[in-house]
């Protein structure tokens, strides 16, 4: 079961821990510049005390070696935020509130979320008994478990006696055995979140007016329902929303018979806490994007990253970023890019930055609301922000430019852990395989570990002949596995092998489709295909 992805609420709350947390003082220190601070990450829905009762549980399970719970823990965050966003605006529809009941800490309403280590093979394996085993069996409980070696999409188990009970009123057996949800990181955004949690909840039901199966549904556009025959909602954000059409198994103010009679999340499941009344919501809103951060500062030019929170489907939309320095806009760039550059700022100076999101659609624009503030000081010494660096994580794009508007980046195929696994040129989209690690090796030389598998980049077997493949392998330190940068122009860089003469990565015959593989080729700063530009990202 796959696929879904800033707001009222928060705001009113961050406010009052703001502003120990978001002065960030930047001054450059020799190269690399350090990131500025963490980024701030937006709070959850209190309920109560955050325990008691019926809760819906975060977890993050790892294998052994591969802990990275600092790192992912603020991306889980966002996801459980814009589930929460995502299910409260479905009831919103009807001027009222349903909030995710999510395990919170007792003060600051903070996610609580465990981080466990469970056995080697566990995430694309048994991964039910793995949470069982570790006492996640509270029949009061949804669990949704990021698995940091998984390497699917996402999934949802209910317990066995759940069996598509359908009985209408809080009796009905969703509400009285335990649910467990995976998520991977190769897909685990806000948007897969509370797509599996629709289906925790119980959507779609068998007997459902537009069931299909696999407890999806022939109707469109919706979380559970992308491409369905039957487009009941075109806004290509009602792609955030629980049952579009409000008649199978989400609407507070139900459409048709069905929900009358049958089980409805949004009145029946103990795991949503009604909220007030509120005006009925007319227009889908546009999430802000979270975890603005800088991870490069320097006296004249800084790196932003951000993390987009809006899902959209459908074609002729366009979905932008703008980053804005006191109020006013400073950069517009494709929410793929998950990085702004900015240049031809003051030394020693400070300024708050926000972002938006927003969405064009049939001619008409919607703007998410501005993130919390972001107060950044320049420093006093002029190097480049994002270059090349020691310690910096990375998206290494070339000079052609895909018909959907991407430029190709270096991407490991089908987000494989394998060995020897193909590396290809891909559209950017900034996802975990084609983020890159790189780490000083000597001698001015690095090595390229990919962010998805820890793996290498390295010419197949180690060769330097030209036409050689280029591809990921275990990392040892060996010479085939050390890179350099020699500069083009800004943080534009060919990338040289360590082995051979003269050979730099590029597409195979300078191809320019999506797929084509990268081999070692001699090295030419005209040839497009080996022109790399650096998008870091961390």
């Amino acid at each position: 079961m796959t696929s879904m992805g800033v707001k009222r609420g928060f705001w009113a709350r961050a406010l009052a821990v703001l502003l120990p947390a978001l002065v960030l003082v930047g001054v450059a220190p020799a190269t690399p510049a350090a990131a500025t601070a963490s980024p701030i990450v937006p709070k959850v829905h209190c309920v109560g005390n955050g325990t008691s009762g019926y809760r819906v549980k975060l977890i993050y399970a790892y294998e052994s070696g591969s802990n990275r719970f600092t790192e992912k823990a603020p991306l889980i965050q966002q996801s459980a935020w814009i589930t929460q966003e995502n299910v409260n605006d479905s009831a919103r529809r009807d001027g009222a509130e349903r909030w995710v009941r999510f395990e919170t800490t007792s003060t600051g309403c903070d996610l609580a979320i465990d981080s466990v280590q469970v056995p080697a093979g566990t995430a694309n394996g048994d991964w039910t008994g793995a949470l069982k085993t570790l006492g996640y069996t509270d029949t009061h409980h949804i669990y949704i478990a990021y698995f940091e070696n998984g390497t699917g999409c996402g999934g949802t188990i209910g317990d066995s006696p759940i069996a598509d009970h359908d009985a209408a009123g809080t009796g009905n057996r969703h509400n009285s055995y335990a649910t467990w949800i995976s998520l991977s990181p190769n897909c685990a955004t806000g948007h897969e979140m509370t797509h599996e949690l629709a289906h925790a909840l119980g959507g779609i039901l068998p007997g459902a007016p537009n069931y299909v199966s696999g407890a999806h549904c022939s109707d469109s556009n919706e979380t559970l329902c992308q491409g369905g025959a039957t487009v009941v909602c075109s806004d290509p954000l009602a792609v955030r929303l629980m049952d579009c059409g409000k008649n199978d198994y989400f609407g507070v103010t139900p459409v048709g018979t069905y929900l009358s009679t049958h089980w409805n999340a949004a009145n029946d499941s103990l795991y949503l806490e009604p909220g007030s009344s509120v005006p009925a919501m007319t227009t889908i809103p546009v999430l802000t994007p979270q975890l603005l951060y800088g991870v490069d500062v320097e006296a004249n030019e800084i790196v932003f990253t951000y993390e987009p929170s809006t899902k959209v489907e459908g074609s002729g939309v366009t979905h932008e970023v703008q980053l804005l320095r006191n109020g006013t806009v400073i950069a517009t760039v494709p929410t793929w890019q998950h990085s702004i550059r900015v240049t031809g700022l003051m030394s020693n100076t400070s300024a708050s930055y926000t972002i938006r999101e927003r969405v064009t659609s049939g001619g008409v624009t919607r703007t998410s609301a501005a993130s919390d503030s972001l107060i950044v000081l320049t420093g006093s010494v002029s190097n480049t922000a994002g270059t090349v660096a020691d310690g910096t994580t990375t998206v290494f794009t070339n000079d052609i430019v895909d018909s959907s508007g991407p430029n190709m980046a270096i991407d490991v195929f089908d987000f494989s852990t394998a060995d020897n696994a193909s590396v290809v040129q891909w559209p950017q989209n900034s996802k975990r395989n084609q983020q890159w690690r790189l780490d000083a090796a000597g001698g001015g030389t690095y090595t390229i570990t990919s962010v998805n598998s820890g793996k290498c980049l390295s010419p197949l077997g180690g060769s330097g002949t030209a036409g050689t493949t280029v591809v990921q392998v275990p990392c040892t330190g060996a010479t085939a596995q050390k890179w350099t940068f020699p500069s083009i122009s800004g943080v534009t860089y060919q990338i040289k092998a360590g082995v051979g003469t003269n050979q730099c990565i590029r597409a195979d015959g300078g191809g320019t489709g999506a797929g084509t593989a990268l081999v070692l080729g001699t090295c030419n700063s005209s040839d497009s295909t080996q022109r790399w530009t650096n998008n870091q990202i961390g």
